[in-house]
């Protein structure tokens, strides 16, 4: 009798012991992980763009005195595509040879119908032809209030002309004062999107910050199968990012949920759908 009533004591204790155990939120096995997050999809139209409106002050570039300089050369800077747009005849282009304005130019001509922006630069100096000197370039854009400041490879070099057979075109924006951290970035988007995303030539691949833009790239007749490169820009380092895809034919914004911390190292990205 009294195994029978020790025996029920202990079914009853491990009918007890067992329920708990498989109450709700104690389940003791590790849930399947969680499939990767499709693209998320709304209907609308981007034209994304960067802002690159800024508060810079205009600043005090002086012509030098001529007088002060026994030889010169001949600098002509064509403007890059994308600060055409915002271009006034108050903008102001610079050299600068060891921290000496030895130039100041407002644009000069303006080319037909491929509306090029060129400022004409006659550069003073005193160095002799086997004396070559890194120049520095600074471009102040009126409308934008927008400083750049371009440590480029060019040398001055006495009675030379530079940018008139061949268009100098120098990358200003990599030297602009908003966005200090810049990061060369390159996007593998998913070839097993196509079916669904339909990519067409013209779609647009951004990094936003927030409903800021920061980067941007139009896709070409590769559409996925080749890689593209952008720069994302940053206020600081560290600024994360995350990756849109706009499809121009079917009006249609793509959220593809994935980041990327915006860093001044460049950096490779595979998209994942």
């Amino acid at each position: 009798m009294r195994k029978i009533y020790y025996y029920s004591m202990m079914l009853a204790v491990l009918t007890l012991v067992w329920g708990c155990g498989s109450s709700d939120g104690d389940d003791p096995y590790t849930p399947e992980p969680t499939p990767a997050q499709k693209w998320v999809k709304t209907e609308g139209s981007a034209n994304w763009a960067i802002d690159w409106s800024f508060n810079d002050p205009a600043p005090e570039w002086v012509v030098p005195h001529p007088e002060q300089y026994e030889s010169w050369m001949i600098l002509m800077v064509t403007l890059q595509p994308e600060l055409v747009p915002y271009s006034s005849e108050n903008d102001l282009m610079a050299v600068f040879i060891r921290g000496d304005v030895r130039a100041v130019a407002h644009p000069a001509i303006s080319m037909g119908d491929t509306n090029d922006v060129t400022f004409i630069l006659k550069v003073l100096g005193n160095e002799v032809s086997d004396e070559a000197m890194d120049m520095q370039l600074g471009y102040y854009c009126s409308k934008l209030k927008l400083s750049c400041i371009l440590a480029g490879s060019n040398r001055f070099v006495a009675e030379y002309v530079y940018g008139v057979d061949k268009p100098f075109v120098p990358n200003l924006l990599s030297g602009n004062t908003k966005y200090y951290v810049q990061m060369p970035l390159t996007l593998q988007m998913p070839r097993t999107a196509q079916d669904v995303i339909q990519p067409s030539k013209g779609d647009l691949v951004a990094v936003m910050v927030g409903d800021e833009c920061r980067g941007v790239v139009a896709l070409d007749e590769h559409l996925f199968l080749s890689p593209y490169y952008l720069t994302a820009y940053a206020r600081q380092e560290g600024e994360t990012g995350t990756i849109y895809y706009f499809n121009a034919q079917q009006n249609t914004i793509w959220n593809t949920g994935q980041t990327v911390s915006i860093t001044s190292t460049p950096q490779t990205v595979t998209i994942n759908y």
